[in-house]
């Protein structure tokens, strides 16, 4: 069954692809059409039903079968679609197999075809087979010897046995049953059981014994019957024989005619007169033999038509004069039966019959209900049509009242911010919350809960909402259900808006807590507590308050939050106003308002607005003047101290961390000193007040073990270090927790700088490297602080030899080498410079002249050399070609010879963007660009090279090298930024 079905598919399969190539090629409509309907004229009728290319590609398929394609593949060879060939040749390779090894079994209930067929157009064919033991090809075989091919297969089902129906056109049913009559041998010698044309079954095999006369006479029946078929056949066959004697008669009586025609009569009366001299002539023999031909076909046709009256007048005379023969009974039979009809139609026409008068009254009873009905049905469309105009008015009204409120309904529309302190990440998270002005506290709390995503880690029981003063960061009013739970939160909180600046908070409350409830009226405070045992002030803490307070309900609030005797509290207001800061004590204040003593206007009109708070609970402490007590002590150095983080030498050994009281005209306190080492330094961190630089290294003495000229302090602003050189200066605008750093070294005199040397190496990826720090009077010459560098180097122990005839000092522009200083010019204020090593001895012997660095780019080998350098006179491009070529090893040729120049090193161009981003200049250049200084870099490269093709590991790998270079550039350029003075 699965090789049956896949054989389906395949049928399918050849009938889509074809038709697509058809529709593709898309051939004539009509000539497709007049094609089949030369093949058949029941095609004929069919296709031109046909409309379109489809249609016909559909007629095709239908007049095919699973084992016959033979249309479809006359179609295609007719109409040249050679694309389409090899499916019908793969088609027919599985068709071919598949009959050989299907069984008759698995095909028996299959249809072979896609339409069916009438009934008088199908043969049927019983075998006395086995299924298990045939094939599809023995029935195919067996059917192309007996009819030709004429039959295809139409179905096939088990019948005792098999039942094999095909079938054929019904315009061939004359030959289909000659055929078959035939060659009935054939099929009887292949077991046929039972041979079925239409309706009329030509042979059944059965056992002469068991007849009974009934089943005689039907074969007698069917004899006579083949008998007239047969008969009929042999009337056509003469009917032809006869017409084309005819035809071949009249062709002689035009032949004879056209003889006499071409006779002239002068020729006939030569021929008269000569009919004496010469006997017989050719011409009249002709028409002799022409004539006697005519007339003994003319016989002929009188024979045959004779033969057939006789055949016709006899086989008439057997059927009447046998009145027991089965053609008598037929005829006999179709008389009464005609009769019987006639009978019937006389009594159908009488106005009293009795059938015709119940169907006339059936008439009348359903015209009623459909008179009836279509009141109904009219009554029924009216009352709909009604119903359909009340909806769309309906509609209509319901839009226009939509359309009018929603800008209401916008109107009364609030957007809320709402904040919370999540429960899970601890980070406060804002949203935005929609609501309607009208909706009640509870609705508005179940959004709130749901917007900030609490469910399942908090219950909403802990939650509730807070009016929020998100511009002061402040709870202003909370929101209990238990009192506010029949208000909406329009009431509440009043719209939001440009000009308002409240919000909501959603609150959460710990677990077995209670809320407390804030008044209207909040502010945030910052709480300090000072310790006065030993002299530490905490770190400041955000507390609520309300502004209706007094003092003495604020200090008792402070002392349950912070666990203090609130009877010897000492409050102290910090006030900063215009950048001043000053302290108010308001310890005797507890029947004054909190917003009296937090707000205060000066004499200008402005209020001024307190939010730090010192505490102290101290009964001794508490009843000293402020002045004179503790506490005014250990916040005045509160406030005018900072913390500095000063890194220093390591010997001495520092002291081990402490932590000290506060001495009077103490200047620096240590709060810690740890042994974590930078290098070969340690870190101290010490509170000072409002100290100068010279005071602080006073104190830095004991830890560093030596006077303040041996050591320099350095400063650390925008990540760059800078040396602190005002002794005055004071710390008033160094931030607390700022860095500094000490380094050893003696104080400048009058007249000295301070230069930092960086080595010059440009064919190092390492090209800046810092070598160390000298001192230098101004206004020395070059060549004595060259000397000067190299005795230097040799102390420190400095890595490298240089040498006085092979090294250069040159200006440091951030990380770009610039000009190139002789040793006849004078130092100035240079703050770092550049000590470059030469291979041989000093090229630039003069000024005017400029130093250059040069490049070879080898485009063939996507590579350059390394960086050399030449001295120029000018910046004319011939000057500069007739130098490079000079240089380079091979000698390129002036003319081939191509430069690009770069303002300064190192160049920031990749080498793989060389060819498209660099200007090249030949020596017939116009246009070319200056040298205005030393350090220049210049990249040259032969012509005639051409650019390598670079596999995709090649440019994978140089892409890698050269970002690494570009970033090690961008490293040296972040840590070389210009230094500023203190």
């Amino acid at each position: 069954m699965g090789d049956f079905t896949s054989m389906r598919m395949s049928f399918g399969s050849l009938f889509y692809h074809v038709g697509k190539i058809i529709k593709q090629k898309s051939p004539p409509l009509e000539e497709i059409k007049e094609y089949l309907s030369c093949c058949s004229n029941v095609l004929r009728l069919k296709a031109e039903q046909c409309s379109n290319l489809s249609s016909v590609l559909h007629l095709i398929q239908n007049e095919c079968s699973l084992t016959n394609i033979e249309l479809l593949h006359s179609v295609v060879e007719e109409m040249k679609v050679t694309d389409a060939t090899r499916y019908n040749e793969t088609y027919r390779t599985q068709l071919k197999e598949f009959c050989k090894s299907l069984s008759i079994s698995l095909c028996l209930k299959k249809r072979f075809s896609s339409i069916s067929h009438l009934q008088c157009e199908t043969v049927t064919l019983v075998f006395d087979w086995e299924p298990e033991e045939h094939v599809l090809k023995d029935i195919k075989e067996l059917l192309a010897k007996v009819s030709g091919k004429l039959l295809k297969i139409e179905y096939m089902e088990p019948h005792k046995s098999i039942s094999v129906t095909c079938s054929f056109p019904f315009s061939n049913v004359g030959f289909t049953v000659l055929s078959m009559i035939e060659n009935i041998h054939i099929l009887m010698g292949q077991g046929l059981k039972k041979l079925t044309i239409g309706n009329l079954t030509l042979w059944r095999r059965q056992d002469v014994r068991q007849k009974e006369p009934k089943e005689k006479d039907d074969d007698l029946l069917h004899t006579e019957v083949i008998s007239y078929i047969v008969l009929e056949e042999a009337e056509y066959k003469l009917r032809d024989a006869i017409s084309s004697k005819e035809k071949d008669t009249i062709e002689l009586k035009q032949k004879i005619s056209m003889a006499q025609v071409h006779v002239p009569e002068e020729e006939l009366m030569s021929v008269q007169s000569d009919t004496q001299s010469i006997e017989e002539e050719p011409l009249d023999k002709e028409l002799t033999v022409l004539s006697c031909q005519f007339n003994e076909i003319i016989q002929e046709n009188k024979e045959l038509s004779d033969q057939l009256s006789k055949m016709k007048v006899d086989y008439l005379r057997s059927l009447s004069s046998n009145t027991d023969s089965a053609a008598s009974k037929v005829r006999r039979g179709m008389a009464l039966e005609v009769d019987d009809c006639k009978f019937h139609l006389q009594a159908m026409t009488s106005p009293d019959y009795q059938p015709l008068v119940h169907n006339k009254r059936i008439i009348e009873n359903l015209q009623e209900k459909i008179a009836l009905m279509n009141t109904e049905l009219i009554m029924e469309r009216k009352r709909n049509e009604k119903t359909i105009k009340d909806t769309k008015d309906l509609k209509e009204t319901e839009h226009k009242r939509q359309r009018e409120k929603k800008p209401k309904v916008e109107k009364e529309m609030c957007n809320y911010k709402l904040s919370c302190n999540h429960p899970i990440t601890g980070k406060l998270m804002n949203a935005v919350l929609e609501t309607h002005k009208e909706e009640l506290l509870s609705i508005v709390l179940d959004k709130a809960y749901e917007l900030m995503e609490l469910a399942p880690h908090i219950p909403i029981e802990r939650c509730r909402l807070v009016k929020y003063n998100y511009i002061k960061e402040v709870m202003d009013q909370s929101f209990d259900l238990e009192e506010f739970q029949h208000q909406t939160i329009g009431q509440l909180i009043g719209r939001a808006g440009v000009h308002n600046f409240f919000g909501l908070f959603l609150e959460i409350c710990k677990e077995n807590k209670t809320f407390k409830k804030y008044n209207d009226g909040g502010i945030n405070l910052l709480i300090l507590v000072v310790d006065l045992s030993t002299g530490e002030v905490r770190q400041a803490e955000t507390m609520r308050a309300e502004i209706g307070w007094t003092v003495g309900e604020l200090k008792q609030y402070i002392g349950e939050l912070f666990n203090l005797n609130s009877s010897c509290m000492r409050l102290v207001l910090e006030e900063e106003y215009m950048g001043d800061t000053s302290v108010q004590d308001i310890r005797y204040e507890d029947g004054s308002l909190l917003k009296t003593k937090l707000y205060r206007e000066d004499i200008y009109g402005i209020y001024k607005q307190c939010k730090k708070i010192y505490v102290s609970s101290n009964p001794e402490d508490y009843q000293k003047e402020y002045k004179d007590s503790l506490m005014y002590r250990y916040i005045d150095v509160h406030i005018n101290s900072i913390l500095l983080d000063i890194t220093i030498p390591p010997e001495p050994e520092a002291t081990s961390t402490t932590t000290n009281t506060c001495r009077d005209n103490e200047v620096m306190k240590i709060i810690s000193a740890n042994e974590e080492k930078k290098g070969k330094e340690r870190i101290i961190q010490v509170k000072v007040g409002i100290i100068t630089l010279a005071q602080l290294k006073e104190a830095l003495v004991p830890l560093i073990g030596v006077p303040p000229v041996g050591f320099r302090v350095y400063g650390i602003r925008y990540n760059e270090e800078y040396e602190m050189e005002n002794l005055d200066g004071s710390f008033k605008d160094i931030k607390s927790g700022s860095k500094l750093i000490v380094r050893l070294g003696r104080a400048l005199h009058y007249g000295e700088c301070r230069i930092e040397l960086y080595l010059l190496q440009v064919n190092n990826t390492e090209f800046c490297k810092y070598m160390m720090e000298s001192v230098v009077t101004e206004g020395i010459p070059v060549g004595k602080f060259k000397k000067q560098i190299i005795k230097e180097a040799e102390v420190q122990g400095i890595d490298g030899v240089l040498e006085f005839d092979k090294m250069r000092l040159r200006k440091k522009n951030r990380i770009s080498p610039g000009m190139v200083y002789l040793d006849h010019r004078l130092i100035t204020t240079n703050r770092e410079l550049y000590v470059e090593t030469l291979k041989g001895s000093e090229k630039k012997k003069r000024e005017g002249l400029v130093q250059v660095y040069v490049i070879r780019w080898r485009p063939s080998q996507c590579s350059v050399d390394p960086i050399e350098e030449i001295i120029l006179d000018s910046d004319d491009p011939k000057h500069i070609i007739e130098k490079l070529s000079e240089l380079s090893e091979s000698k390129i040729p002036v003319y081939h010879l191509f430069y690009a120049m770069e303002i300064s090193f190192p160049v920031k161009i990749s080498c793989l963007n060389f060819e498209n981003k660099l200007k090249w200049n030949s020596i017939d250049s116009f246009i070319y660009s200056r040298l205005y200084d030393d350090g220049c870099v210049i990249y040259y490269k032969d012509n005639r090279e051409k650019m390598k093709e670079l596999t995709d590991k090649e440019r994978s790998e140089i892409q890698d090298a050269e970002e690494a270079r570009l970033l090690r550039i961008r490293e040296f350029e972040s840590q070389h930024t210009q230094k500023y003075c203190f």
